[in-house]
């Protein structure tokens, strides 16, 4: 999408730069962003006044969500995190800062909207400083040794650890990795949150969830560290931990890993919140379940990545729901 550009800070029609402000927004929601967005809209708030309380207004209206955010967020832990948003003071920024000054310089401009953005509609911050990002719906496979590919999944970023210009793992700043260290010469590191997961001969996931970092033994021997704990995963293993405690390792079946490497979502009597929430993770914008009270009904099927709004419409049929659209393709399930 092209974003209106403006010349100057002539006088302009106030519908005219709210369009243009709708068109900002219409672009952050749309996964795509990139860190010369983040320049552009901190040059075009900068204009005058006017552009910067068309680009809040513009804002406002997203949070108008917050009544439909407060109901589900129940079952929805990004909405219950965008009902603590408030005015709460940006995020320090990390020492990685190829954005330099202009990211920091727009967030104060326009408020917390790019460092924590609501309803998960655009990438922070913090993952428009990663060394390699993917937007919505995107997927991407990174060689970062001879040894050891990455497969990176939707909305996901990390930063590249290396010790003498050599790669020797990552920080997953978000989203889910796919790691085959099968052939690696040296233990290969994945940093996620508190804690340190490494193999030398394994194929190995991990993946940030809203309650920790979950890590799946493929193949071979993993370890994982976190809090003081050191244990070693198997084939078809998991375990979560979080920022105070390891959680259980527990054996799966590997029908429960989901074949997103072939753009495929597979689901097995999977609960309607947990579908309704893989499915934001791969598609623009946001579907909102309020009808509760189906949340735990199960759902089985497989969707395609690229056709997820199909996935809906037979969700909607299935549960005899109703849909409200609403801008930045935000869906209402009620």
């Amino acid at each position: 999408m092209t974003v209106p550009r403006d010349p100057g800070p002539r006088q302009q029609a106030p519908d005219a730069l709210d369009a243009q402000a709708q068109a900002w927004v219409r672009r952050l929601a749309s996964g795509a962003a990139r860190p010369r967005d983040a320049r552009a809209l901190k040059h075009w708030c900068a204009i005058s006044e006017a552009h910067a309380q068309a680009f809040r207004k513009a804002h406002r209206q997203w949070r108008e969500l917050l009544p439909a955010a407060t109901l589900a967020s129940h079952a929805d832990p990004e909405l219950a995190r965008l009902r603590t948003m408030g005015n709460t003071a940006a995020l320090p920024l990390p020492r990685r800062m190829f954005l330099g000054g202009a990211v920091a310089a727009s967030a104060a401009a326009i408020g917390v909207a790019l460092v924590r953005p609501p309803l998960d509609l655009w990438p922070s911050v913090q993952a428009l400083q990663a060394d390699f990002r993917t937007g919505v719906g995107e997927q991407r496979k990174l060689a970062l040794t001879p040894t050891v590919t990455v497969e990176m999944n939707t909305r996901s970023s990390l930063g590249v650890r290396a010790a003498n210009g050599q790669p020797q793992g990552i920080d997953l700043i978000d989203g889910e990795v796919s790691v085959n260290a099968l052939r690696a010469a040296q233990p290969f590191t994945v940093v996620a949150s508190e804690g340190r997961v490494s193999a030398t001969d394994a194929r190995f996931e991990v993946r940030r969830l809203a309650e920790g970092i979950c890590v799946t033994c493929i193949e071979g021997q993993v370890r994982v560290a976190t809090g003081g704990s050191d244990i070693a995963l198997m084939p078809s293993q998991q375990v979560v931990y979080d920022r105070l405690a390891m959680g259980a390792v527990r054996q799966i079946d590997a029908a429960e890993l989901s074949p997103w490497r072939e753009g495929i979502l597979s689901f097995r009597k999977t609960a309607l919140t947990q579908v309704v929430a893989e499915i934001n993770r791969y598609r623009p914008g946001r579907v909102v379940l309020l009808a509760r009270s189906l949340g735990d009904r199960p759902v089985s099927g497989r969707f395609h990545i690229g056709d997820l709004d199909k996935a809906i419409a037979q969700i909607q049929r299935l549960f005899r729901l109703d849909a409200t659209s609403l801008p930045g393709a935000i869906v209402v399930l009620s």
